[in-house]
């Protein structure tokens, strides 16, 4: 089973990917999986490094390109954002061009937020940027990431992360941490539109004791919040996933 019929991607699905610990990873995957059934935009609407031409079979930035993105109508990755910058990321797009493009693909992919390359996050008050016609939304959520320090070199706004757990600098991440970072209503899931899905990764990194007890705290708080459909866990660099419909 692929990892698109395991998310439930469907033709004319936008999907939103936030969160740290493999969201570009698993971008590219979906992408790569979808390409021979249609026409994929794969955009942000933040920053993400400029993909290179052996990731995507189009890049085009920009008015002209916009273009041509919209008319041309051959299978394939198309990658877009409005300019590159000096850091060679690509900017993002409005939500509103998303919504204008929906006719023009089969699946558009966007990566909501940015990390900054850390193992977790926090968000600020102008955090993920989602459009309104959005269908899927994954919270991408490291493993690797319990018992690791709470400070500056692990976390993205490390600020927002403080106050959003009620945790403090120089403490290990618990499960109960996260725990709050998922159901905290400016966490994971803040902004979120249509089916809400939890992406566990890197399992490979954690005992399968522990992603036993963590799924239980999980599956346990969500009956109480009725904020998840779904938990995806299992490993992006392995290729193994497994899922937990809610």
């Amino acid at each position: 089973m692929k990892l698109y019929e395991i998310l439930n991607i469907k033709k004319y699905d936008i999907t939103s990917i936030v969160g740290a610990g493999g969201k570009t990873t698993l971008m590219f995957k979906l992408a790569n999986e979808l390409k021979d059934k249609g026409k994929v935009l794969f955009t942000t609407t933040a920053k993400i490094y400029r993909p290179n031409e052996n990731e995507v079979d189009y890049l085009y930035i920009g008015k002209d390109g916009y273009d041509f993105i919209k008319n041309n109508k051959d299978y394939g990755i198309y990658a877009y954002g409005e300019e590159v910058n000096k850091e060679d990321k690509l900017i993002g797009i409005k939500p509103n061009l998303v919504n204008n493009l929906k006719s023009s693909f089969d699946y558009i992919l966007i990566e909501a937020d940015g990390s900054k390359k850390k193992d977790l996050k926090a968000w600020n008050e102008n955090e993920p940027i989602i459009c309104s016609k959005n269908n899927k939304y994954i919270g991408v959520l490291s493993l690797k990431t319990i018992n690791i320090e709470i400070n500056n070199d692990n976390i993205h706004r490390i600020e927002e992360f403080l106050n959003l757990t009620n945790s403090n600098i120089g403490e290990k991440v618990s499960l109960e941490i996260l725990i709050k970072l998922i159901f905290n209503k400016k966490g994971l899931f803040k902004n979120s539109m249509g089916e809400n899905i939890l992406f566990l990764n890197k399992a490979e990194n954690i005992k399968d004791d522990i992603l036993t007890l963590f799924l239980d705290k999980i599956i346990n708080k969500n009956k109480e919040v009725k904020l998840l459909n779904k938990i995806v866990y299992g490993s992006l660099k392995y290729n193994s996933f497994n899922y937990i419909d809610l």
